[in-house]
């Protein structure tokens, strides 16, 4: 998924910085900004204990699936129930053990319907937005809805709902007629948008441990946590997540609202965040240092942010001793400059710095 921020061509990086300065091997990492869980995913699999957090509902799905998790669930009674309803059926949900891709096989011969999806965010829909083909947007309205009814009548558990709900919206994002974000959509159509959507099983990786995920505001959770290495990954500009976002959060909650102006945006006031907000970001990081519980502390933050270095150092070297790691790379950028957006980095090479804290 094209993410604000993402850190996945930086983890080597990040590995590199743990593995030089001798860090533990073992133990508890922390992921306090996880988003799409890749670095907490990278670390997973590297045998840590793994606590994620994210305030964004489809960002809590992800940790569900992808750090909860340790193996794929059974889908047990779903099978045995649409096994009994007909004979097409009974041929897509075979009897062999891959009982998830039996579920996928069936959810991917849907043929669609108009629905709420459909009305917000397809071309011919009610208010005629082009985040997706009329094809796509119906057959994740038949598919969105099929899973809430299956999880209502209890054919799927809590566990098996994330499942399906996380792979909805990672094969919708891969057909999404956007640039990088769900701030806008295109006005042309990208190639990839006008494929047929597929829906594919995820890998899943197993650390063997009981890892931890959760949906809250990390300030609050910073005070109830504790582990080895705590990595924070904030926002770093003004850009709101909950607006560029808003489609993967609608396809999260399903709570079908009525979504407002030219992009179709949700309320989105308590999911507003400090750390981009240029009158609180600073107060807002000094708090979360001073109340973490760890033995080291990992920060990414780029040479865009709206935090100046030199008050980050400062209030890093008020929890232990601080070193500076940094490394360029091409940003994640999803526009040209304008009128109303100017780029700090004009040839779109950022330089990531990653401080590291030994706490005293």
């Amino acid at each position: 998924m094209k993410y604000i921020g993402n850190k996945t061509r930086l983890l080597p990086f990040i590995n590199d910085v743990i593995e030089k300065n001798q860090l533990p091997k073992k133990g508890t990492f922390i992921d306090i900004f996880s988003g799409t869980t890749s670095v907490a995913q990278y670390f997973k699999n590297k045998k840590y204990k793994i606590i994620s957090n994210d305030f964004m509902t489809y960002s809590f799905i992800y940790q569900q699936v992808f750090i909860k998790n340790n193996k794929i669930p059974k889908f047990e009674i779903l099978i045995n129930k649409e096994k009994k309803i007909s004979l097409q059926n009974e041929e897509l949900f075979s009897s062999n053990d891959d009982n998830l891709k039996n579920v996928l096989n069936f959810l991917n011969t849907l043929k669609g319907k108009k629905g709420y999806f459909f009305n917000n965010f397809a071309p011919s829909g009610k208010f005629k937005r082009q985040y997706f083909s009329n094809k796509n947007a119906m057959i994740i309205d038949e598919a969105r809805d099929l899973i809430g009814q299956w999880f209502k009548k209890k054919w799927i558990n809590e566990n098996e709902h994330y499942f399906l709900i996380c792979i909805i919206i990672e094969a919708s994002d891969f057909v999404a007629n956007i640039a990088g974000t769900y701030g806008a959509y295109l006005k042309i159509w990208r190639s990839m948008a006008l494929k047929k959507i597929v829906f594919n099983v995820p890998l899943i990786l197993d650390n063997k441990l009981n890892n931890k995920v959760f949906n809250e505001d990390s300030n609050k959770l910073i005070r109830k946590i504790k582990g080895d290495i705590l990595y924070i990954d904030p926002p770093y500009n003004s850009r709101q997540y909950a607006p560029n976002f808003h489609v993967l959060e609608t396809l999260a909650c399903w709570d079908k609202l009525e979504l407002k102006g030219k992009t179709g945006l949700r309320p989105y006031e308590k999911q507003t965040s400090l750390y981009s907000k240029k009158d609180a970001c600073v107060e807002t990081f000094k708090d979360l240092i001073q109340n973490a519980k760890c033995k080291y502390i990992l920060l990414s933050y780029n040479n865009e942010g709206i935090i100046d270095s030199k008050i980050i150092l400062k209030i890093l070297k008020m929890k232990g001793r601080v070193k500076v790691f940094s490394q360029q790379y091409r940003r994640f950028r999803t526009e040209r400059d304008h009128d109303k957006r100017k780029y700090k980095v004009p040839d779109d090479v950022v330089s990531e710095k990653l401080y590291l804290v030994e706490c005293l």
